[in-house]
């Protein structure tokens, strides 16, 4: 799909944008068409979108062409890039665990359950062990934050096990649990993906390629296990 946006108002180009890209499905690219350079317009438009997309910008006369294609079809730019996409992978397995919960199918629940609690161990680990390199000091106000937010987080889930050892186990209880632990894991990430990962995206672009590279071997082997 190309939409021309190079003969629509100024005020419009980013609203039309958006409706064009908001629904974006895996295996599909949308072609953008602009007169002015869309570099910022694109960082609003992936903000806006959850930093699902993924995109690569080139002069085309008269003005710009942007590809634009989900980030999951997109090979991860970097380690912020990666935890970026395992946030998502991390809040699609509550939410399905959630709505099975809601449903009273607790047997269903539980294997996500379980699988979520693993996926969520790995990430606090990668962030703990190697975003923390990034801080300027080990008394990093935000790292240190970060880390005290991890183990609200992981003792929240804790309680949801505790549930689920239950005989029986309590629908109402452990649905309860679970959507306080999703309000807090999407503040906990928002606090990170908007104020701490482009601070360490500068730390980032500060390391060798060969830094870079096995950075992002580690945490990639980390989060498979």
């Amino acid at each position: 799909m190309t939409l021309d946006l190079r003969h629509e108002p100024g005020s419009r180009v980013q609203s039309a944008a958006f409706y064009a890209l908001k629904d974006l499905a895996r295996g599909n690219v949308v072609v953008l068409l602009t007169t002015d350079e869309p570099s910022l317009m694109m960082q609003s438009l992936d903000l806006q979108l959850r930093h699902n997309l993924a995109w690569t910008i080139s002069s085309s006369e008269p003005g710009w062409r942007v590809e634009v294609r989900p980030r999951a079809d997109s090979v991860p730019l970097d380690v912020l890039d990666l935890l970026t996409r395992d946030h998502q992978h991390l809040d699609a397995l509550l939410a399905q665990a959630m709505r099975l919960v809601n449903q009273d199918d607790i047997s269903a629940a539980t294997p996500l359950l379980s699988e979520f609690a693993v996926a969520l161990e790995r990430h606090v680990e990668v962030e703990d062990a190697m975003l923390a390199l990034f801080s300027e000091t080990r008394a990093d106000e935000p790292v240190a934050i970060m880390q005290r937010e991890h183990r609200e987080i992981l003792g929240q889930f804790a309680l949801i096990g505790e549930c689920l050892a239950a005989d029986p186990p309590q629908a109402g209880e452990i649905g309860a649990y679970c959507s306080i632990l999703s309000g807090t894991l999407a503040k906990h990430e928002y606090r990170e993906e908007n104020n701490l990962f482009p601070q360490w995206r500068r730390a980032w672009a500060r390391l060798t390629a060969a830094e870079q590279k096995e950075m992002m071997v580690r945490a990639q082997t980390l989060l498979k296990g």
